[in-house]
């Protein structure tokens, strides 16, 4: 797999969480935004986006190609904010 073969588009990953404790206890989604920069090795790297999509947070993530495909789902209508984020890092 090459750069090509990834969407140019942001990622979007979803986990469930908690948040307080014992009864009061409330389950949640979380979701995160992130900006494929390279793949290499059967590795992609992601950089964290800010919820509103308008910068990059400096923190990296590498993840196997199986993960990204099993993980994280493409934002729809998102690659003219990807294209942007990708010209900052350049």
């Amino acid at each position: 797999m090459n750069d090509n073969d990834i969407t140019e588009g942001i990622y979007v990953k979803r986990r469930k969480s908690s948040l307080g404790m014992g009864s009061t206890s409330k389950e949640c989604v979380l979701e995160t935004h992130w900006l494929p920069l390279k793949v290499e090795n059967g590795l992609v790297e992601l950089m964290l986006v800010t919820e509103n999509l308008e910068r990059l947070m400096g923190i990296k993530e590498k993840v196997s190609v199986d993960a990204l495909n099993a993980e994280y789902s493409i934002q729809d209508n998102s690659r003219d904010t990807y294209l942007k984020l990708k010209d900052t890092i350049k």
